[in-house]
């Protein structure tokens, strides 16, 4: 992989005894932004190179965040230098095991996977009980009603519009249910969330639970994080494993009265998500979002289940099925 002379400046002055000839970099990966990621290797030595426009307001959050919350708990990769004139930054190298990955290489072995869903959960507890009102990159941003209702918004525009051509259904009867169901949203008591946790942003390192991709936490409905996890796409854990790991959640977060409250930012979660699937592959180039679209609808009509209250909502999501 070639690297620019700046990017070559940034390792050598980042890197004790960084040099072309010894050291290999190769192409780690790509997020759904433009950020891209490198590993930089020589001799059991790994560091990542990110790859990022530092004019992205997530630059600062990124690494705020990372700085005041590393001290209390080690779930960050460490970062080790940034140069905000070339977008770069150095951070530690978590391997390659994605909880994505390790579900796949684990799929006849489901004990192991609920075993590793729980100490992720009991990670997320962690994260969850940190004390953020210092840190004003999560602090200052919550997930609030406006948000709530761009999330389904954003679920009509690109995925029953955009993708399924099923506009008609947005009626009178859909705008009054999904403002009901945010105001319900934005009503429940606020944690520090990720905003984005799912099995490609959770690493496994050491035998431990990582996170990455945190740039986007702020303080939200507890449930939030926990319904990304359980209901992620890219992942098929099945209902029964899906509410044991529900009922563990409740417990160790001593929630045990939330399952509505579950369900309803289970729904927001979903519905967003089905808006980011949609409008990646119809207008930002990446068809590959494409296939994460039917599993997706799949887990929100599941979800609707144990919604009643919202009919109208639950047949849109009826007629976005396969």
């Amino acid at each position: 992989m070639e690297l620019t002379p700046a990017q070559l400046d940034f390792l050598g002055s980042s890197i004790e005894g960084f040099n072309t000839a010894d050291w290999k970099v190769e192409l780690a990966g790509q997020a759904a932004s433009t950020r891209r990621f490198f590993r930089v290797s020589c001799t059991g030595i790994q560091y990542i190179l990110v790859e990022w426009d530092s004019r992205d307001e997530d630059w600062p959050r990124f690494l705020d965040i990372a700085a005041y919350v590393s001290p209390s708990i080690d779930f960050l990769p460490k970062i080790y230098a940034n140069d905000p004139t070339h977008g770069l930054i150095l951070e530690e190298d978590l391997g390659a095991t994605m909880l994505k990955s390790f579900c796949a290489g684990y799929s006849d072995n489901a004990g192991m996977v609920e075993e590793m869903y729980r100490d992720t959960l009991d990670a997320l507890c962690a994260w969850q009980r940190l004390d953020v009102s210092g840190c004003p990159a999560i602090a200052s941003r919550a997930m609030d009603l406006d948000v709530y209702l761009w999330e389904s918004a954003y679920f009509a525009q690109h995925c029953v519009t955009g993708f399924f051509g099923k506009e008609e259904m947005l009626t009178g009867a859909w705008e009054d249910e999904r403002r009901r169901m945010a105001e319900l949203a934005d009503a429940i008591p606020r944690v520090c969330v990720h905003r984005d946790f799912q099995s490609e942003n959770i690493m496994i390192h050491g035998g431990r639970i990582r996170f990455v991709d945190y740039q986007g936490a702020r303080l939200g409905a507890p449930y939030y994080d926990v319904a990304s996890l359980l209901f992620d796409p890219y992942v098929d854990l099945g209902g029964s494993m899906v509410e044991r790991l529900l009922d563990y959640y409740l417990d160790k977060a001593g929630l045990s009265g939330g399952r509505e409250s579950f369900y309803i930012c289970a729904a927001q979660r979903l519905m967003q998500a089905l808006g980011a699937y949609g409008n990646l592959s119809l207008h930002k180039g990446k068809p590959r979002y494409r296939q994460f679209i039917p599993p997706a609808a799949e887990r929100l009509a599941y979800v609707f289940k144990f919604l009643p209250d919202f009919p109208a909502m639950g047949q849109i999501v009826q007629n976005c099925l396969p």
